[in-house]
């Protein structure tokens, strides 16, 4: 278990009469990080709270790394933290905590220590949105954006958000899954995607609408692409705010046929093609539409043909957002994740686009590296943790995707 425990979001301590400061044990080597990057904390230092065994620390610096705006009354002794995830304020001494205006209860006290509101260090980051995890190894807290703490995963068998939707929203909330990709096809009907779409809309999670083959790059197969995109654009219309999908997600594969292997300048120029095609036809059905492409780690190798403009920055030109299949099952090394993510997650922060690193559970044919199959889930979420670390550094990073939804689930299970 981590040493951090706390609650959803902030404080409670202190009663009326003389200040109390409860027993605490200053952790010299206790380490903070924000998106990758370390806090010095000046005039009071972090410490667990015994009582609780709560990381504790100085509201201000956490806050306002997380973009939050910080206001402190003394004469009311009220601290209020104010984001675009919610309005929280604190009054020392109390057991509640005021979040947009709902009562809360906490568990976890806040004081004042040489003249500072000390906060649970969890409490304060996840009331703003972040993530939080405990680095045991390293004696680290390493705290991530809401922005950059985004969990996503693919539905590729739309019929289970019918026959398994309650177990797929439970799952999502266990995983703090932010968006799904979810097939979108005829079948199950229009009610179901629009109860689904509705409870997820519920948890915070945006659900983008999944498509693609690798033949879609032939032109005669670019009436399929048409009349998909406009089923989800008919389907959109026709429902309410809370039920529509809020992107268009497309996973084109052409590297994967045979073409590829005898004619790769043939097969980018017809790949060109269908993205601008995509692009054309996203732009006429529906512009409120993000545009969000699956793209293996690899292709900045790859160039335009004529050119030597690397193949991945031209199509983080088209989207807004790229989920690079960095398949591995290691963070580190010359051939983990990171090394092998990274050159299109500084392309894509030069392009001012946004990029989601993925990683595989499903059987592989290539080499057991590539995937967390015969892995296990708590050795892939300590991997995912350095890859936060890492990459959250970059403005281009928002997030990990786990593909996919079905054998993330089995890995999950295996190892209870």
């Amino acid at each position: 278990m981590r040493k951090m425990i706390v609650c959803l979001v902030l404080v409670q301590i202190l009663t009326s009469g003389p200040l109390f400061l409860p027993a605490y044990s200053l952790i010299t080597e206790l380490g903070v990080e924000v998106n990758g990057e370390k806090i010095a904390f000046t005039d009071v230092q972090p410490y667990i709270d015994e009582q609780t065994g709560s990381t504790m620390v100085p509201a201000r610096e956490i806050a306002e790394k997380l973009g939050a705006e910080v206001e402190w009354d003394r004469s009311l002794e009220q601290v209020t933290f104010r984001s675009q995830h919610a309005t929280t304020l604190l009054t020392i001494g109390q057991k509640v905590a005021s979040v947009d205006g709902k009562q809360v209860e906490l568990d976890s006290p806040a004081v004042l220590k040489n003249d500072r509101t000390m906060v649970p260090l969890r409490a304060v980051s996840e009331s703003l949105g972040a993530d939080v995890d405990w680095v045991g190894e390293r004696n680290l807290v390493l705290i991530t954006s809401a922005d950059k703490a985004q969990r996503s995963t693919w539905i590729w068998d739309s019929k289970l958000i019918e026959t398994d939707g309650d177990r797929i929203l439970q799952f999502a909330a266990d995983q703090k899954l932010t968006s799904i990709y979810v097939r979108y096809e005829t079948y199950p009907g229009q009610d179901v995607y629009r109860n689904f779409i509705r409870r997820a809309s519920g948890q915070g999670i945006k659900v983008e609408a999944l498509a693609g083959k690798s033949d879609w790059i032939y032109e005669d197969n670019h009436i399929y692409i048409r009349q998909w995109i406009a089923a989800v654009t008919q389907y959109n219309a026709s429902v309410g705010a809370l039920e529509r999908f809020q992107g268009f997600h497309f996973d084109i594969e052409p590297y994967t046929l045979d073409m590829w292997k005898n004619n790769q300048t043939w097969v980018l120029e017809r790949w060109m093609d269908t993205i601008r095609f995509i692009e054309s036809e996203v732009k006429s059905s529906d512009r409120s539409m993000t545009m969000a492409f699956d793209i293996p780690f690899w292709i900045n190798s790859c160039t335009v043909p004529g050119s030597s403009y690397s193949f991945s920055a031209w199509l983080l030109e088209k989207a807004d957002t790229v989920v690079i299949m960095a398949y591995r099952n290691t963070a580190l090394g010359n051939n983990g994740i990171i090394a092998r993510a990274k050159s299109i997650i500084l392309e894509a922060a030069t392009l001012k686009k946004q990029a989601v690193i993925a990683v595989d559970t499903l059987p592989s044919t290539e080499a057991d590296y590539t995937t967390f199959y015969k892995s296990n889930s708590s050795l892939m979420e300590s991997e995912l943790k350095q890859v936060k670390e890492s990459l959250s550094l970059y403005p281009s990073y928002i997030g990990i995707a786990v593909h996919d939804y079905v054998r993330w689930i089995e890995l999950l299970n295996a190892n209870r």
